[in-house]
This record gives structure tokens, C-alpha cells and sequence, in this order.
């Protein structure tokens, strides 16, 4: 079995450790537009259609910057559609929510902000696959140009209370790393990722067609701090694969990678890269498989 684009892997949650519970879990929920679908005293849980794809968790920790550590450099939110997108915008915009950017990357739209505490998110659409840039070898060229916003903004409708569109997903998550060369032959080796497109300071990497799932960069430079548990910021992204098989694969991969890898329980490991960042592996139930096959696309070998 395998997922949309011919891909191995399914990106699931993206964990950060947060100073201030309540507020980010307001942001998440009322200016993102996510459900609320878990919560107790030390962490809350949101996402969409009952998945869970941001997860906040309470720590001590008060550094005064989450960008001082390598971790996430941001989550990116896949809508469905680009009127989903339009919407969000509108949503954003009227209610003055600070932006940092948008981009026409290609093969995708995007527009770009944080959290209250300077996690970096993504909120975006692919275009179709046709309109890819895409080379026989395989890679697919990402470019930034400009975003179309005033009309995305004007397909905009008002979404009244304002919830992010049914079938929002996790696409891809993108890493700050001290050495994306290095980080990028780490993760296509861990998770048999290939490099899709490359520039010398970045590389967006994907399993099976698509143009990625993860992507490394060292923008932030090599002054950074190898990052620590329990620190502000990121504090796991996760990932699912088909089977248990997957996982011992990817067990194995790491331990050749001298990476340290742990089990959390017969269905789920934890690898740390080499700047300290945590990914977590899972193989689903079946029944979860089921629900994140796309139409025919899905195969079973």
C-alpha cells in the first residue's frame, strides 16, 4: 500500500513545546481555525476531520527565543483547494493577523506567519501536478515568485465562525539544520527520501512524486544550539509508514546512521538527527491506513 503521489510515508503531527498554553491554544484554534480534539493540563491537541496535526505541549523551559536552536523553521498546512486558501487569507486578513509572506513556488501557492511564540507556519495549496515543473530525472524545481493575493483575497468567502477547511492535512515540514547537506543525506537515508530539488543552503526531499515532505535549511546559520529536550520550539514531527516492516527499516537506517533511535512502543520509534531534532515513526492501524488512501491511488503490492 502505498499513499497519494506514489508516497511511502503520510506526515501526521507536528509537537511543540510551548511557554504559554492557553494563548497558543486560542491561536491555533480560533485565529487558524483548527478543532479542538484533546486537552488536559499539559498539552492540547488540534487538527482537522479528527486528526490531530499540531499538538502544544506545556514545558518550564522560558528561553527568550525559539529560533535560538535548530528545530522547526516551519509546519505547512496542505488545504485542499485553492478557495480554502482564498478563505484563510480573507479569515487573516480581516482579522489583522501579522503575515510574514506569501509565494507562488510553481507547484504550489503559499502565504506565511507564526504563532504567538515564533513557530513559523505555512498555509498553502498545490496546484495540479500538470502544472509541476517536473524533469525526467525526477526532481521538481521550485521557484518563489509572487503570490496572486489580491486574487486569492477575492475569492474569498466569510466563513462564519471561521474553521479551517475539511480535509486540511500536514504536507510537509521544514527543518532548520546547522548543515543542510548534511541533514538532507541524513533524512534521505533514515526515511528513503529522495533530494527533489537542491540550492547549496537547502534541499527539499520526498518520498515517491511529490515535490516534498520534508525540507532542511541552514538560513538560520551555524551559530545555532544543538537543540535540547523540553526546549521551546519543536518538539517532534510525525511521520507514518505502511507497515511494522517500514519501521524496522527505518530502525536499521538509523542505526547505521549512528542516530539515537528508541521504541516507544511496538508501533512507534523516535530518531534524533544529528541537531538534536526528534521525528517520530508510526505504523498505523490498519483501519487509519484505510482512511488516508486517496481514491485509486493507493496501491497494494
Amino acid at each position: 500500500m502505498i499513499f497519494e503521489y506514489e508516497s511511502k510515508i503520510y506526515l501526521g503531527e507536528v509537537a511543540l513545546y510551548v511557554a504559554d498554553l492557553a494563548r497558543q491554544k486560542d491561536f491555533y484554534q480560533r485565529v487558524l481555525g483548527l478543532e479542538l480534539l484533546e486537552e488536559d493540563y499539559t498539552q492540547v491537541a488540534l487538527g482537522r476531520d479528527g486528526q490531530v496535526l499540531v499538538r502544544l505541549l506545556a514545558t518550564s523551559d522560558r528561553q527568550p527565543v525559539v529560533k535560538s536552536a535548530y528545530g522547526l523553521y516551519h509546519l505547512a498546512l496542505l488545504l485542499p483547494s485553492r478557495q480554502a486558501l482564498a478563505d484563510i487569507l480573507k479569515h487573516l486578513s480581516e482579522s489583522k493577523v501579522p503575515m510574514v509572506g506569501g509565494a507562488d513556488h510553481g507547484y504550489s501557492e503559499a502565504i506565511y506567519l507564526e504563532d504567538p511564540e515564533g513557530n513559523g507556519i505555512e498555509l498553502y495549496r498545490d496546484k495540479p501536478q500538470d502544472d509541476w515543473d517536473i524533469r525526467e530525472d525526477g526532481r521538481i524545481i521550485g521557484v518563489t515568485e509572487a503570490l496572486a493575493a489580491q486574487e486569492i483575497y477575492e475569492l474569498g468567502q466569510e466563513v462564519q465562525p471561521f474553521s479551517i477547511a475539511e480535509g486540511t492535512r500536514m504536507g510537509h515540514v521544514h527543518l532548520s539544520v546547522k548543515n543542510s547537506r548534511a541533514a538532507s543525506h541524513f533524512y534521505q537515508k533514515l526515511l528513503s527520501l529522495e533530494d527533489k530539488f537542491s540550492v547549496p543552503s537547502a534541499s527539499w526531499l520526498a518520498s515517491g512524486n511529490y515535490h516534498h515532505h520534508l525540507a532542511v535549511n541552514e538560513w538560520g546559520g551555524s551559530h545555532l544550539n544543538h537543540r535540547q529536550p523540553k526546549q521551546l520550539g519543536l518538539a517532534y514531527f510525525e511521520a507514518q509508514v505502511e507497515g511494522k516492516e517500514g519501521l524496522v527499516a527505518i530502525y536499521e537506517n538509523a542505526l547505521d546512521l549512528q542516530a539515537p533511535v528508541r521504541w516507544i512502543s511496538s508501533q512507534e520509534l523516535e530518531v534524533t538527527d544529528p541537531d538534536g531534532i526528534a521525528v517520530r515513526m508510526i505504523a498505523p492501524t490498519k483501519v487509519n491506513i484505510e482512511n488516508k488512501r486517496v481514491g485509486q491511488k493507493s496501491v497494494i503490492r
